[in-house]
């Protein structure tokens, strides 16, 4: 074997250092960005010019002493790619800024929605003004004129109410892949593909599609819908086998698929069958991402 010189070994040395230094143990927020791409099939092999990429700033619910977490680091990197994954049509992308914990016993143990609604919004101090702010709680309660009614799986405000949307833990479960991407679309300015919204004259959304841009969702590719529930979804297809028709008598035809109907069931293999935007919703967001909420893009 040929001896190493002086000046080989002193090279070799050096090399070995810079590959130390090149290969050191990453933080917390790097180690999230590669295991994000990992699980969202690299997100960032598939930025192209007109890719809007948006920041997340997380804020983990503790108690006062700074235990109890209502989620961990390592459930945030999933809940990552599967919103990236459930955006990738939209050209629509979402990375970690921050994670950050939330330390208030009351918080930690239930949130009511409206005390951070409109006129009273107690999160609003902590939240990253150029970023989309999720917070995680335990439970999130519903009040309505004063009085408690029933929990909240999740809750999101529109673009002219607020800056953040707030999870339980029930949207947060492993399998729970479509809640918060329909939480998502609502703060980007989606709403349900039931919703009821009438049209001038009155008429809520009709199957011909003559008033969608007015009525229903206001999405003229989402079909009109009515409440999907367990009575008229069967979930072992996710098939629509309601009866139910429009104002004109004309049978209902709804995209059970898409990610916001407002039921979310799931097929016999797991699969939820909320799963895909149409292009209008993907365009409705685009155009708050470029109007109401361009303080999120980050190019």
């Amino acid at each position: 074997m040929k001896k190493l010189t002086y000046p080989h070994v002193l090279f070799v040395a050096v090399l070995i250092l810079f590959n130390f230094s090149c290969s050191k143990d990453k933080g917390p927020l790097e180690e999230q960005d590669l295991m994000q791409g990992e699980i969202s099939e690299n997100p960032l092999t598939m930025i192209s010019k007109d890719t809007l990429r948006i920041p997340i700033v997380h804020y983990i619910s503790r108690n006062s002493a700074g235990i109890n977490a209502v989620t961990s680091e390592q459930r945030i990197v999933k809940i990552m790619g599967d919103i990236n994954l459930n955006f990738r049509s939209t050209k629509i992308q979402f990375f970690t800024r921050n994670i950050k914990f939330l330390d208030n016993t009351q918080w930690n143990k239930e949130f009511v929605k409206q005390d951070d609604f409109i006129n009273n919004k107690v999160l609003n101090s902590f939240e990253d003004d150029t970023a989309l702010n999720i917070f995680y709680f335990t439970k999130i309660l519903n009040r309505i004129d004063g009085v408690i009614e029933g929990e909240l799986g999740a809750t999101a405000l529109f673009p002219d109410q607020g800056n953040n949307l707030k999870l339980s833990e029930s949207a947060i479960e492993l399998e729970n892949t479509a809640t918060v991407t329909h939480e998502i679309g609502h703060y980007l300015g989606l709403y349900h593909t039931e919703e009821t919204f009438t049209d001038s004259q009155g008429n809520i959304e009709l199957v011909d599609g003559s008033n969608c841009a007015e009525a229903g969702d206001k999405i003229c590719d989402t079909p009109a819908s009515p409440d999907l529930n367990d009575g008229n979804i069967d979930e072992p297809t996710c098939n629509y086998i309601g009866n139910e028709t429009d104002p004109a008598g004309i049978p209902y035809n709804p995209d059970t698929l898409n990610f916001m109907t407002q039921w979310a069931g799931a097929d016999p293999e797991g699969v939820l069958c909320r799963r895909r935007f149409s292009q209008g919703q993907a365009d409705k967001m685009i155009s708050v991402l470029e109007n109401e909420r361009a303080y999120l893009i980050t190019r």
